[in-house]
């Protein structure tokens, strides 16, 4: 065994100090990546053209000529469950144009899924689109994709033809907190050239899914056939490269929530029948700021009496929204 001088050894130890530091530099530098959102266009399964025909599940024949729709609250999932936001990004889509949309760089060895919604967030959603710079998907747009500033935006536009000879004209458009559906879509991306690609299909043929097009509705609003279209879209429309299929969060559908007084002059009682699990909950006020939150473990929560105004109170389980109630402080 070779034993070196007791004055050697801090040279040694140098060196390793700075070989480790080297490893753990290069290793982290690996993990680092750009990653790209690219969403593919189709209709049928066909790559999708403005004006061609295809058939819904309920053996209707349409067209299409307008699919405009806005991504927000893009979140990343990987390396065993980490969740990765990507801030500040909303992304107004239209089926005529490629999406291929650089969303930041991220700290990412293997990508498990992503999350999104169809719509824009609530906290967002009543916000002043003037106030944004022309290019900004959430400016102004033309044809309009904003509903005022009491509904907000339009969350999807779907616009075609239908009935015998395409002689009738439908419209879908789709809006309301209420309507705003997070999704999962399981996918480990592409690797190119270092570089992370998040590659998702859509085919709008299952925005259209049980709708009677044939009878050339107009539903411009939170019910009817435009909710219906943008429930379609948590389940029908999009796929990962892989083939999986997306996943929308299940609302609390045997947990009625209840807030009442609202409108109120005080505090206001909100109450979440049969509860079993952790929520957060969180008031926002019109410019996006949250101005109380709180963890709920039981079923009852009081909101403490805030400035007179619209306020919006988000309802978040396993780290999605799941539910968001307008209420009303008055003087």
């Amino acid at each position: 065994m070779r034993i070196f001088p007791l004055n050697y050894l801090p040279e040694i130890m140098k060196k390793i100090i700075l070989f480790t530091a080297f490893a753990i530099s290069t290793l982290s530098a690996l993990s680092q990546k750009d990653v790209y959102f690219i969403m593919n266009h189709f209709l049928d399964s066909s790559p999708f053209q403005f004006d061609a025909s295809a058939t819904n599940n309920i053996g209707q024949q349409f067209d299409l000529d307008r699919v405009q729709y806005y991504i927000s609250e893009i979140k990343l999932v990987h390396d065993g469950g980490q969740i990765t936001d990507v801030p500040s990004t909303w992304l107004l889509v239209d089926a005529g144009s490629p999406v291929n949309k650089l969303l930041g760089n991220f700290s990412i060895t293997n990508l498990e899924a992503i999350k999104f919604a169809v719509g824009v967030e609530a906290a967002t959603n009543h916000l002043d689109p003037s106030t944004y710079p022309m290019t900004h998907p959430l400016a102004p747009q033309a044809p309009s994709m904003h509903w005022g500033w009491t509904s907000g935006y339009r969350f999807a536009a779907l616009e075609g033809n239908s009935g015998s000879g395409f002689s009738q004209t439908f419209e879908l458009h789709g809006l309301g907190d209420q309507n705003y559906f997070p999704i999962t879509l399981n996918t480990a991306g592409q690797d190119n050239n270092g570089d992370l690609n998040i590659v998702i299909n859509a085919d709008y043929k299952g925005a259209l899914q049980d709708i009677n097009v044939a009878s050339g509705p107009v539903s411009h609003g939170e019910s009817g056939e435009a909710k219906k279209m943008l429930q379609n879209f948590t389940t029908y429309v999009f796929t990962s490269v892989e083939g999986n299929q997306s996943i929308g969060v299940e609302e609390m559908k045997s947990q009625k929530v209840l807030v009442a007084p609202n409108p109120s002059s005080n505090n206001i009682k909100l109450s979440i029948q049969d509860n079993t699990s952790k929520v957060e909950v969180k008031v926002i006020d019109r410019v996006g700021k949250v101005v109380y939150q709180s963890t709920l473990t039981n079923d009852e929560a009081i909101l403490p009496k805030q400035i007179p105004g619209v306020y919006f109170v988000n309802i978040t389980q396993k780290g999605e929204v799941v539910k968001t109630i307008k209420v009303v402080y008055t003087h």
